[in-house]
């Protein structure tokens, strides 16, 4: 016997508006209505938790990995590794594996992973996805689709991070094939991380989006088998950018002569540099050097507010540098190579767009990937 309804949620980091116009053939039999979405300003960190709770990062505190904290900070005790050699422990298999280390010593259940920040700055910042976003009380502020799930006893299927896409299919497929869940959450990341390697044009890309299609063909096919309705909705939380060059933002920093921890602190992700000031001069010299920067430039309060990425506090930044589109900043603490695609521009490049699919028609005020929470909570009939 067939059971009543299954609201399927299936997640392909990265599979962004432009890339997928390029590959019309997606689910094309079985897709009523699809549309282009405008993201969340920054990365997966911000993105991800505001998919699954409808809030903005301003609002659930999650916006980047890591924001400063000296005083809160949980890697004061990695003081010690400082004095270790640059060139050993700049290599990604070494940083996997202490990142795998320190989380366990940590006790953090979310996703973390060390990239390249020195270890000399590490006791000054600390860590936002401490807990598994998935889960309830994930988040640092607020609730998320999961906390609803489990408060109402909802049987559901939620993926487990830790291992890969065809392994996460499995486990859904099985859940799926004995009737035991009425929802679906399920975030797949081998195209996201295909893309950082190859780039949004490399044959690669292709080849793995026929794999998703075919594979979401079957898993949406046992569905139909298992129960009397299927809602299925394929979405993303960004797009990804072409890579044509690097700069060395922290080179144009270092030429201020200002005096790192003494004047200033700054966090440079590969797309961002987000700066604390410690005195007046600091805020006054930086500010000037980023001011008419050929590479990107500083975003307003007024526009990380409508962003939904402003910070009272300056939790995540007192001043937040954006580069230009295509152009990564390399070296940065998130590494020290420059590659070949990468996300966390404005949300207003055409590359950044998010995308949603699904058999059923979409509501026209779904416009931005935070609003696919209320999608969620339509499809499990609970009142807004």
């Amino acid at each position: 016997m067939k059971k009543k309804k299954l609201s399927l949620f299936l997640f392909i980091d990265a599979f962004g508006w432009e890339v997928r116009k390029r590959h019309p053939f997606f689910l094309k039999d079985r897709t009523v209505d699809q549309k282009k979405l405008d993201t969340i300003l920054g990365y997966s960190s911000a993105c991800d938790p505001s998919i699954i709770s409808g809030r903005l990062p301003q609002d659930h505190l999650m916006w980047s990995s890591f924001y400063y904290d000296p005083k809160g900070s949980p890697f004061k005790w990695t003081k010690a590794l400082a004095i270790l050699p640059d060139a050993v422990f700049r290599r990604g298999r070494v940083r996997h594996y202490l990142s795998k280390w320190i989380k366990k010593a940590q006790g953090f259940t979310g996703y973390f992973q060390l990239y390249g920040v020195p270890f000399k700055y590490l006791p000054l910042f600390n860590y936002a996805e401490k807990k598994r976003i998935w889960e309830p009380n994930g988040l640092l502020r607020g609730e998320t689709i999961f906390d609803e799930l489990h408060r109402r006893g909802i049987p559901h299927y939620v993926h487990d991070s830790a291992v890969n896409d065809e392994t996460k299919l499995a486990r859904l497929t099985a859940d799926i094939t004995a009737q035991r869940i009425d929802f679906a959450y399920c975030s797949l990341g081998k195209l996201d991380a295909l893309m950082h390697a190859v780039g949004t044009q490399d044959p690669k890309v292709s080849e793995l989006i026929h794999w998703y299609d075919k594979q979401l063909e079957q898993l949406i096919q046992t569905a139909e088998e298992h129960y009397e309705e299927v809602a299925w909705y394929v979405f993303t939380d960004h797009g990804m950018h072409d890579i044509t060059e690097g700069y060395n933002l922290i080179a144009d920093i270092q030429a201020t002569g200002l005096r790192w921890n003494k004047d200033y602190v700054a966090f440079y992700d590969s797309t961002m540099a987000r700066f604390w000031f410690l005195n007046k001069t600091a805020r006054e010299k930086i500010t000037d050097a980023l001011t008419n920067h050929s590479k990107g430039r500083i975003l307003p309060e007024n526009e990380l507010k409508e962003q939904g990425t402003f910070f009272e506090d300056g939790m995540y930044g007192e001043l937040v540098f954006l580069i230009n589109s295509g152009i990564q900043i390399v070296p940065s603490f998130m590494g020290v190579k420059q590659i070949k695609g990468m996300h966390g521009y404005h949300p207003s490049d055409a590359d950044s767009a998010a995308a949603i699919a699904a058999n059923r028609s979409l509501p026209e005020d779904l416009t931005k990937i935070h609003k696919i929470y209320h999608l969620m909570r339509k499809e499990l009939g609970l009142s807004e």
